[in-house]
């Protein structure tokens, strides 16, 4: 059972808010789902941080440019490698299952995100996407070696390095909220929002 009461919808919020908290749910609620989009409920984690609606709309705000926009991130393959390994990290049960979907679709088979943490010995992962597990690893530790770094940036460049770094850092946030408030897992109330789901059907390997 959550720690917090999850919310779903505006109306949904505990108490009785007051004319700013009410403006706040409304902008959080409409940026995620615009008009004309049709019914639909945010993930777990969103329903969590509905509590702050204000510090939900500027998450979502900056999901807008990490998940969609940030180039290193366009690289679905890699990005999902990163964020299975970093929930291995965390040891988040409800992220991982979440995205195990999501890293199929994106050309990460069951077999390859089971094997992660045997990564170094493993012939089921190519030379970039042992770097990228290595450098999530070694970031979520709070130690990366100053060649690691270097050998991160010689692939993607400093900018890719740097985001990277975010991206990692992005999914961890998620990652920690998650373990935090406790929200048990349901296959429905675990689905990416609607313009991420569609960007995701349509990946193609580079």
């Amino acid at each position: 059972m959550s720690r917090v009461k999850l919310i779903f919808r505006p109306e949904e919020f505990p108490g009785d808010p007051d004319e700013t908290t009410r403006e706040e749910l409304a902008a959080f609620f409409d940026h995620l789902f615009p008009a004309g989009q049709g019914e639909h409920e945010p993930h777990s984690g969103y329903a969590t941080l509905a509590h702050s609606p204000a510090t939900a709309y500027a998450i979502s705000k900056c999901a807008d440019h990490i998940v969609r926009r940030m180039g290193w991130t366009q690289r679905r393959d890699l990005r999902e490698i990163a964020v299975q390994t970093l929930n291995l990290h965390f040891k988040c049960d409800f992220s991982f299952h979440a995205h195990l979907p999501l890293a199929e679709v994106s050309g990460i088979t069951p077999q390859q995100q089971a094997a992660i943490p045997y990564w170094r010995t493993s012939d089921l992962f190519d030379e970039e996407q042992k770097l990228v597990i290595e450098f999530t690893q070694a970031v979520v530790s709070g130690d990366v070696p100053e060649e690691l770094f270097a050998q991160v940036a010689a692939r993607y460049g400093e900018a890719g390095a740097i985001e990277c770094t975010v991206a990692i850092g992005w999914w961890s946030l998620w990652a920690m909220l998650l373990n935090t408030t406790r929200p048990a897992f349901r296959t429905e109330r675990s689905q990416p929002l609607p313009k991420d789901s569609m960007d995701l059907t349509k990946f193609e390997k580079a």
